[in-house]
């Protein structure tokens, strides 16, 4: 039989993994010598709603300074029941390519100098936004080949 306190152990071990099983992640899918390194994110509020306003702040390490332009590819994917499909790029939303990250990012510094940086990211998210699970991968190549590459995955869109 169970005691009192091991099932206070076991509730707040179960709470914990549904708190953690919602949650998106993110990883660096570069290299280890890649110049730029995602160290954390937070993307406010998560899961999104539609319609909102998201703020995604992404802590970034530098390890040299980085120059423009910075060519930046994203691909995005939304997870159905037959996997995940690539969503095209419309208008400048979904798997696009932009010639220069500080064009895209109005809010971002460049070049991105050297060490930690915080990088507030607004954006909207219109009502023609399906719900469900996305992911994606941004790839960053800088005119002289510095490099950073970042994951994120298990992003919630909800009404």
């Amino acid at each position: 039989f169970l005691n009192n306190k091991m099932i206070s152990y076991l509730f707040m071990i179960l709470i914990s993994l549904a708190a953690v099983k919602g949650q998106y992640k993110f990883e660096n899918c570069g290299t280890a010598s890649d110049v730029i390194q995602l160290t954390h994110l937070e993307i406010n509020p998560h899961p999104m709603k539609i319609p909102s306003s998201v703020i995604f702040s992404l802590h970034v390490y530098a390890s040299a300074d980085v120059i423009s332009p910075i060519k930046t590819e994203f691909k995005l994917s939304k997870a159905t029941w037959i996997g995940n499909i690539q969503v095209p790029c419309t208008d400048g939303v979904g798997s696009c390519t932009y010639d220069d990250w500080c064009v895209f990012c109005k809010t971002c510094s460049c070049p991105i100098l050297a060490g930690k940086q915080i990088m507030n990211m607004p954006m909207e998210v219109s009502t023609s936004v399906p719900t469900g699970e996305y992911s994606v991968e941004i790839r960053l190549t800088s005119k002289t080949g510095q490099k950073g590459c970042v994951k994120i995955t298990k992003i919630k869109v909800e009404k």
